[in-house]
């Protein structure tokens, strides 16, 4: 019972969330998301370049962002995986900025 009220009166005194502190969780869990995430790229007989990934980031606009980049990194860097990779981590940090000033223009 007395823990009850004790966790009913640090309720009441919590701060509430500010808008940047929201902005920075969702962040926070894009970029989990976006490393959770595996990008296939390859390249058909036909000549032209083929993006899968493994899940969604729960973002269409990211999705394709993140196909485009890995696609654009493999073109750029050939066979070279450990190349690719930085390649592919500088843009995601891009992406997540640019992600950020989205959220932060949709809420203001």
């Amino acid at each position: 019972m007395l823990s009850t009220a004790i966790a009913m009166a640090l309720a009441q005194h919590a701060v509430p969330a500010t808008p940047t502190d929201e902005i920075e969780n969702e962040i926070l869990v894009m970029a989990e998301r976006l490393r959770s995430i595996e990008v296939n790229v390859g390249r058909g007989p036909d000549g032209n370049w083929h993006c899968s990934l493994s899940a969604s980031s729960g973002s269409e606009i990211i999705d394709s962002r993140l196909c485009r980049t890995t696609t654009g990194c493999v073109r750029e860097h050939g066979d070279d995986r450990t190349a690719i990779e930085d390649c592919v981590r500088t843009h995601r940090s891009r992406t997540l900025d640019d992600f950020r000033r989205q959220l932060r223009e949709e809420r203001s």
